[in-house]
């Protein structure tokens, strides 16, 4: 059988947000968020906080009620019902990569007797994740019997489309890209559908935690609209989500125990 975990990294640092990761939606700070839609997942154990701060690492406990705890530094630590995984400077600066911080962790699993690894990747800027498709999800993790799984959650790019995008040349004239050309006099309805990675979920199998990969060639999709895709990567993301209405997010679980 596998062994499901997720993973939910929540660096400190932040250049396009402020302390991103503590912002507040809905009355909760993401981080927060992301745990609670871990525990519609996998069990509490299987719950792992990759984190740098201190402060992040205190507010999780203020409201899980996690009275004490170890920390080791890139290592795999209790933390009340959850784990730990504090990271070094190695693994938090602004270069380093996702995939080098989940092969961190493998690693800190395998040392603890754990082997037939998969991992579900919980991104806390992704605010908003409903029961529908956290159960679908979680159907998914529990019947994968696959060590190459991969899973990505996607939005349409609507009118973003790369039919109409252009680049800029040095003399500042601009270039269609290509592999668009039948459809750069299409409709908007008539454009064929393309897809943008949304940062909702990633799953993970562990031959690509290995070769330190995020996804394969050809993953798995999970389509999501908005509101459940709003990705914060900037402050006008960040006003967006926090404008979102109660009602158009009353179905995630972070909704029902405000």
């Amino acid at each position: 059988m596998n062994s499901n975990y997720v993973i939910v990294p929540a660096r400190g640092g932040s250049k396009g947000v402020l302390n991103k990761n503590l912002q507040i939606i809905s009355g909760r700070e993401l981080v927060i968020r992301s745990i609670i839609h871990a525990k519609e997942l996998v069990p509490n154990e299987n719950i792992i906080l990759s984190t740098d701060s201190d402060e992040i690492i205190s507010a999780v406990a203020r409201f899980f009620g996690i009275k004490s705890f170890s920390v080791e530094m890139n290592s795999i630590s209790k933390y009340g019902p959850f784990y730990l995984h504090k990271r070094g400077d190695d693994l938090s600066n602004d270069k380093a990569l996702i995939t080098e911080v989940l092969f961190s962790i493998y690693e800190g699993l395998s040392l603890l007797g754990l082997r037939n690894l998969t991992f579900c990747l919980l991104q806390p800027t992704t605010p908003f994740r409903n029961k529908k498709e956290l159960r679908e999800v979680k159907k998914i993790l529990n019947g994968n019997i696959d060590s190459s799984i991969s899973l990505v959650s996607v939005c349409s790019v609507g009118d973003q489309h790369p039919a109409r995008m252009y680049r800029l040349l040095p003399s500042g004239e601009l270039a269609e890209l290509g592999g668009f050309e039948a459809a750069r006099t299409s409709r908007r309805q008539d454009l064929p559908k393309i897809y943008i990675r949304d940062g909702g979920y990633y799953i993970i199998g562990r031959g690509l935690i290995q070769a330190k990969l995020q996804y394969n060639v050809n993953p798995m999709s999970l389509i999501r609209e908005n509101p459940w895709s709003i990705n914060i990567d900037t402050e006008h993301d960040l006003l967006i989500a926090q404008s979102i209405p109660d009602l158009e997010i009353a179905s995630d679980p972070n909704s029902e125990s405000l």
